[in-house]
């Protein structure tokens, strides 16, 4: 399946560049994540300095991730992919001058974001002009593997860097996979689109356009709404458990989330591989709403059942429960995201899948604002396992009604 599209160079190059550039990415997000806490733990708000720390990275999604595609459609894709590797390379380096002020750190975050944001429509959008349309279903299948993989490399790596060798380390380590990707965007061919002279102001009409368009489709269809609603909420929670990580390390290991991120981190990613290869290869004949279902409840189930377990601290095979809870935990998040993304697929038509994916993406992230923020605050003025409790709680409750509201809707499921 994957022989031609491997043969090709220029597929190879790109792809290189963007598992060189996920795992920097995903290097700095963890590594960033011990460092703000560490840096805010004497004080009443470390767990909000960790919310500022994941609006920072997501925020320039919400306000910049639509106008970059449209702008990326008018200029060399290759250009864009090189200038935003070199650029991020240098700002990850400025990491080592910063010290403790947080406020330097995040406003790197959100710059470095900010170019990460033309990076990723220039990449999807060069894809297309470097394979063959016969191989074009394996190499997204690569690219989709690449992103998990980089994702579970990038955590599994960072805690026992930062706990070997510093936070500097890091630093290093990511500015040099993206000075890698830029070097083998370099070597790609042209990929110059056919000129069309707008100015700005005119792209900027076109994507709000496109924007308020793409919200009234949604919000008028049940059809989109029943996945959408589980892509946000997913989105959301990942963003809830990253804020309390540290936190919850602290409170079940008495440990820093460097220190256990083999049990914490690493289980909850591969659970969510899992989830994936379950839906695409297994349960490929069981309706997606009701796989999306089972996955809310398991998700609620685990939630709760991890704010509860250091009353089992005392048993010898503690790490291993906590490891085989956020294993689970990962599998949900996978049954819920991958069958909602095919359900989303399944029920938007060809002509306007790409601009509701692209407002999806705005949604989805300016939907996990308040979550995030909120999970923060909570968590320093109670607890980090209480706020799990309650996010189970609310997840339990949304799916229960999600459940008698939607399966009424005859959604495609296969």
């Amino acid at each position: 399946m994957y022989s031609s599209v491997l043969r090709n160079t220029n597929f190879l190059k790109i792809w290189m560049a963007q598992l060189t550039s996920q795992l920097a990415a995903n290097l700095l997000n963890f590594a960033l994540i011990i460092r703000v806490f560490d840096l805010a733990a004497n004080t009443r708000y470390a767990n909000i300095a960790v919310s500022l720390l994941i609006l920072a990275f997501g925020i320039p999604s919400v306000i910049f991730a639509v106008l970059a595609g449209a702008y990326v459609d008018h200029w060399d894709r290759k250009k864009v992919l090189v200038v935003t590797n070199v650029v991020r390379a240098v700002l990850v380096l400025l990491f080592l001058f910063v010290g403790s002020n947080l406020l330097w750190v995040y406003l790197l975050v959100f710059v470095i974001s900010v170019f990460s944001q033309f990076f990723t429509p220039a990449e999807g959008a060069a894809l297309p002009k470097l394979v063959d349309k016969s191989d074009f279903l394996s190499a997204n299948s690569l690219f989709l593997f690449t992103l998990y993989s980089s994702f579970i490399l990038g955590y599994s790596l960072a805690g026992p860097i930062v706990a070997a060798w510093g936070q500097n380390a890091v630093y290093y380590v990511a500015a040099v996979a993206f000075a890698v990707a830029a070097v083998l965007c370099v070597r790609l061919p042209s990929l110059r689109t056919e000129r069309v002279d707008k100015k700005l102001g005119e792209i900027n009409k076109e994507v709000f356009s496109t924007i308020r368009a793409s919200f009234k489709q949604i919000i008028t269809d049940p059809k989109l709404i029943f996945p959408i609603a589980n892509l946000t909420i997913g989105q959301a929670l990942l963003g809830v458990l990253a804020v309390l990580a540290p936190g919850i390390a602290l409170l079940v290991f008495n440990q820093s989330l460097a220190s256990v991120s083999i049990k914490l981190i690493v289980p909850a990613a591969v659970g969510m591989v899992i989830g994936a290869i379950l839906v695409g290869q297994f349960f490929k004949k069981i309706s997606k709403t009701k796989l999306i279902d089972i996955g809310i409840i398991i998700a609620a189930v685990m939630l709760i059942s991890l704010s509860f377990v250091p009353v089992l601290s005392s048993l010898r095979f503690f790490g291993m429960i906590v490891a085989m809870i956020a294993l689970t935990l990962g599998i949900a998040n996978g049954l819920v995201s991958v069958s909602a993304q095919t359900l989303l697929q399944l029920n938007s038509t060809d002509e306007a899948r790409g601009k509701i994916f692209g407002t999806l993406n705005m949604m989805m992230n300016l939907a996990a604002v308040l979550p995030v923020l909120l999970a923060g605050i909570t968590a320093d003025l109670v607890n980090p396992l209480k706020v799990l409790t309650g996010a189970g709680v609310l997840v339990g409750v949304y799916g229960i009604y999600q459940h008698k509201t939607f399966t009424k809707l005859h959604l495609k499921s296969t």
